[in-house]
Parts: C-alpha cells; sequence; structure tokens
C-alpha cells in the first residue's frame, strides 16, 4: 500500500512517515517546501500547496491511501484545518482514493464540566470549533474514513497505544509515536472504519506512582 502523507513536515507528520515507512508501506511526504531534515531513503517527496486542488491531486497520484496530519498549531481562530480538509477530501475523491485518516482531538466530546464550561470557552474554543469542522466535512464525505481523537500530543517515548470508541478520562497525553502506530495499523486492519477513535499512550508504571 502506498501512503500519502499531509502536513509531512509537522512533528506529528514526520513520526507518521517514520513509522508507515518502518511498517513496509510504500510512503508519499506530501509538502509545501522542501523539508529541512531527514526523512527515510524509501520516502518519496512531492510539493504541494495543501489549499490547491490541483497540487494536492498530483501529490496524491498512485496512491492508495491518505493520511491528513496538517494541523494550524495556534488556539487563536483559524479555518487552515477545515480548509486543507475540503481540499483534500476532493482531491482524494478525485483519484480515486477512498481509504481516509483525519485528525481531530479527544477535546471535541470531553463533558468534564471544568473543561466544558471554563476550559473551552475561554481558551479552547476556537480549536475545539475547527476540530468539529473537520470532523463533518470528513463524515459528510463519500471516504472510507476514520477519525483519531487524540489527547496531548508530545513528543515522549511509545508506551503503546489504548485506542477506544469513548475518551479514557485517566489518559491525558499520546505520544506522537503511539499515534503513528495506530494509524499505520488502523491502514491494514480497517478496525475503526467510519468511526472517530480515542487514541492516547497506555500510562506506564512511572505514570501510576
Amino acid at each position: 500500500m502506498k501512503v500519502a502523507v499531509l502536513g509531512a513536515a509537522g512533528q506529528l507528520g514526520r513520526e507518521i512517515v517514520r513509522t508507515l515507512e518502518a511498517q513496509g508501506y510504500g510512503v508519499v511526504a506530501a509538502v509545501r517546501r522542501p523539508p529541512t531534515f531527514p526523512l527515510g531513503s524509501s520516502v518519496e517527496i512531492r510539493r504541494a500547496d495543501a489549499q490547491k486542488r490541483s497540487e494536492v491531486q498530483a501529490a496524491l497520484t498512485g496512491c492508495d491511501a491518505v493520511v491528513n496530519a496538517i494541523g494550524a498549531g495556534t488556539l487563536r481562530r483559524n479555518v487552515v484545518e477545515s480548509t486543507t480538509t475540503t481540499v483534500a477530501v476532493a482531491a482524494a475523491l478525485d483519484m480515486g482514493i477512498t481509504r481516509y485518516i483525519a485528525m481531530s482531538a479527544g477535546m471535541v466530546v470531553l463533558d468534564w464540566f471544568f473543561f466544558k464550561y471554563v476550559l473551552r470557552p475561554l481558551i479552547f474554543r476556537n480549536i475545539v470549533a475547527e476540530h468539529r469542522r473537520v470532523e463533518e466535512i470528513v463524515r459528510a464525505s463519500r471516504l472510507t474514513w476514520t477519525i483519531v481523537r487524540p489527547p496531548k500530543l508530545t513528543n515522549g517515548p511509545p508506551s503503546g497505544y489504548l485506542a477506544s470508541l469513548e475518551p479514557q478520562l485517566t489518559l491525558f497525553s499520546a505520544a506522537r509515536a503511539d499515534v503513528a502506530a495506530f494509524i499505520a495499523n488502523e491502514l491494514k486492519n480497517n478496525a475503526y472504519v467510519r468511526r472517530a477513535v480515542f487514541v492516547a499512550s497506555r500510562r506506564t508504571t512511572g505514570d501510576r506512582k
């Protein structure tokens, strides 16, 4: 299987590229500008502005699946993720690709009182709204999609992931390596087709102390 990774230059995107290559996938890293960091020797780099449908179409040529790891990287009001999702979904369908992995966030469905009535309206209002727009776009498409909802992403070492259709309120973070491992396995196993799935790192012995 050949997989295109949109947002391959970001922290999560780089980890997804690395993990997919290590597991034997053919990988296309779609980036807006040439990366300043090394990618695997078998990774194909294709330039594409994710807001231009024709460029994304070209980047997806010959691919069997798309992983969209584009993130805005800000809490301010923006539509980067939803705009590029609209383009990516249309481009994938144009190219006859149906398998699609989208990134969202666990906070979209977090129902803690303090988060719901204090943190979300004061701090996370914009990012939650944007993730919800992304999910609506993906769900409304004809794609064979999976939406990944991690909690806080970290660059910590992998500890194995837990995947669940319901948020696990005792798991507060997800190493990017664990999220990438879930994505690689989901592309192979198709266990969560047309499902939104919470993915977090398992707690280690040290975490329980």
